[in-house]
């Protein structure tokens, strides 16, 4: 989904929660009189309901690019059928609160809120596991592309043909790598790196001889390291 259009999704659905809290408010007290155990207790789940669903679509709506989801079902769709099934739930114990039992009527509304609270908690939990992962990925392919680009400055300059097609084959193999990292390839990409450095000053200083294989090296680097971050997946 498109971020713009997600934000206002989550921004119309906070506005539409909040305009159907006031009109239950309204509608409630003027329909209903005898306001005993049972009214309030199903009254104060139905707005906690609320409060609790505005407060976890406004977390919901900070996303950086995945969407809130647990089990394939996402946290905004949820979210409506538990208000939904709370303002079910909590009308047929006010319209029947002179003969309704206070233990049911606490038990069956507090099970609906913890399950709305723990698949809220669980989305966003993997929704945050799921910005961190895409973060990292987004730096490492900056990191990698920056890379990238330093050799393919060297191979626009370099006047040697040998050498320019050995650039362009260590350049694709840096850009075409796997943009994550991890503690196993740390040290390789240290070496890259200073490979890197390395190779800057040779061509810089017309050294194909030692350009060439510090290119071989890279090579061999890169192919580590790739396969090394396919094991740990």
């Amino acid at each position: 989904m498109n971020k713009t259009n997600s934000y206002k999704n989550h921004i119309f659905a906070i506005v539409i929660y909040a305009a159907v809290l006031a009109i239950y408010n309204v509608l409630i007290f003027l329909i209903f009189d005898n306001y005993n155990e049972i009214f309030w207790i199903s009254y104060s789940f139905m707005t906690a309901s609320f409060l609790a669903n505005i407060a976890v679509v406004m977390l919901s709506s900070k996303a950086k690019d995945a969407e809130a989801v647990f089990m394939g079902i996402p946290l905004l769709s949820f979210s409506v059928f538990h208000v939904v099934a709370e303002l079910f739930a909590s009308t047929v114990f006010i319209i029947f609160r002179g003969s309704a039992s206070v233990k049911l009527t606490v038990a069956i509304q507090i099970v609906l809120l913890l399950i709305f609270v723990i698949f809220a908690a669980a989305a966003l939990l993997s929704k945050n596991a799921v910005d961190t992962i895409n973060t990292t990925v987004k730096v490492n392919s900056a990191n990698i592309k920056g890379l990238a680009v330093d050799v393919k400055l060297l191979e626009d300059d370099c006047i040697d043909q040998e050498l320019k097609n050995l650039l362009h084959k260590v350049r694709d193999a840096i850009y075409y790598s796997d943009p994550m990292t991890n503690k196993s390839v740390a040290s390789i990409d240290e070496m890259i790196k200073s490979k890197i450095t390395e190779l800057k000053y040779l061509c810089q200083n017309n050294n194909k001889n030692e350009a060439m294989q510090v290119c071989y090296k890279l090579q061999t680097y890169i192919k580590e390291r790739n396969s090394k971050l396919m094991l740990t997946k």
